[in-house]
């Protein structure tokens, strides 16, 4: 693996050396230095990193600005930030990554720690071996592929069970597409969904899956399954006929099926969201808002259409652990949203402890890995008995 450490002290990039040096295997790892963002760039015209280390207040060219340079330049490496700045800063320097999509790893105060300097150079490793293994056959998805994979059921929808924070009950599925190819494996759906929107096939996408979830509805033992569909999809009138004639033929399928539009897209005509969404609700269907904070016009969308439940953005929910700013956002909208009557589910819990901090802000229901991954529907029984008995312990030591 190649580093780059890019420290502007000399004494403390000789420490960082040190330490690196007695963790990296010394004969297929190597590390170059550079003083400052400048230097760095300059070392990165001939030496392609596959992790950075990087200070944050060096001279002539700073980390962040550093940071927002290697951004336009669609880096995919992994980064460790190393500074002695206010955790405020760092705070900010860290949404800022991720808003770029680079890959922190994590932050180190200096003096940095041997120990969580060893973690995350193991996941850095970690990553880049994955990096590695998959750069040698990179998926095209044109008109084509995405045609052929419909036909050849590459396209798999996964499911991801909701649960009740206060019972542990099991309450509902998100699907959430994967595409199973022989070739590439299981890809998630960040790897492809904006070349699927780029095609226009998101409608076709959207139907898909509801067929699907029909076709299997009875390994969910009547909890609603929730579908994702774009603004562009909720205002194609095709594809709400389409909904319609289904429900003709499954005459409850607004019982155990309800759509999450994605927050973040806008648009483009209010008057046929209004329409679209009217005639879903004159049949009973109901919407939800997927990533509720993130997008042009949360509010507005409240105020303009009828939903029945949000989600909150799991970039709030993970920040809650350390940051006031993220957990007051959190309390602020499950006020609203008791105000409003709407279900409120919190995405992205991954931990007991972020478990028990929504429990204490009473938030209704939860969705995460510390719950269940995405799963394939047959395996949706075997989860559900381990999670009765998961969720029974929790219920005893709240």
């Amino acid at each position: 693996m190649r580093i780059l450490l890019i420290e502007d002290h000399d004494f403390q990039r000789q420490v960082l050396t040190t330490q690196l040096a007695r963790i990296i295997d010394s004969e297929n790892d190597e590390i170059q230095c550079a003083i400052n963002g400048a230097d760095a760039l300059k070392i990165m015209q001939q030496y392609q990193p596959h992790l950075l280390l990087c200070d944050l207040n060096m001279p002539e060219m700073d980390g962040i600005s550093f940071l927002g340079h290697i951004a336009k330049q669609h880096y995919k490496g992994s980064i460790i930030i190393t500074s002695a700045l206010k955790q405020d800063i760092l705070m900010s320097v860290e949404k800022m990554c991720l808003n770029y999509d680079l890959n922190l790893l994590g932050t180190l105060s200096k003096p940095t720690c041997l120990k969580q300097l060893s973690v995350l150079l193991k996941q850095a490793k970690e990553r880049s071996t994955l990096t590695n293994q998959g750069s040698t056959s990179e998926i095209i998805l044109d008109d084509a592929f995405i045609d052929n994979a419909f036909e050849q059921g590459w396209f798999v929808p996964y499911f991801q069970p909701i649960v009740s924070l206060s019972t542990g009950e099991w309450v509902a599925c998100e699907a959430l597409i994967r595409l199973v190819h022989p070739e590439y494996g299981t890809v998630p759906a960040y790897q492809f969904i904006d070349q699927i929107m780029q095609h226009n096939k998101e409608k076709k996408l959207a139907l898909f899956i509801l067929n699907y979830v029909i076709c299997y509805r009875s390994y969910f033992h009547n909890r609603k399954i929730a579908i994702n569909i774009s603004s562009k999809t909720l205002v194609d009138p095709h594809f709400i006929n389409c909904v319609l004639q289904l429900k003709e033929q499954y005459q409850d399928l607004n019982q155990w099926v309800y759509f999450e539009l994605t927050e973040s897209e806008i648009f483009e005509s209010v008057g046929q969201a209004i329409e679209s969404a009217s005639r879903l609700s004159m049949h009973d269907f109901v919407l939800s808002i997927d990533d509720f904070g993130t997008g042009y016009s949360s509010l507005k969308q409240l105020e303009t259409l009828t939903f029945n439940s949000l989600k909150l953005d799991l970039s709030f929910i993970q920040a809650i652990p350390t940051s006031i700013t993220a957990a007051a956002i959190v309390e602020s909208c499950l006020l609203l949203t008791k105000r409003l009557n709407l279900e409120t589910v919190a995405e992205g819990v991954e931990s007991l402890s972020l478990w028990q901090q929504l429990q204490e802000m009473n938030c209704p229901l939860a969705q995460g890995y510390f719950i269940s991954p995405p799963l394939p529907y047959n395996s949706i029984d075997a989860w559900y008995q381990q999670w009765q008995q998961k969720s029974g312990n929790l219920t005893l030591s709240a």
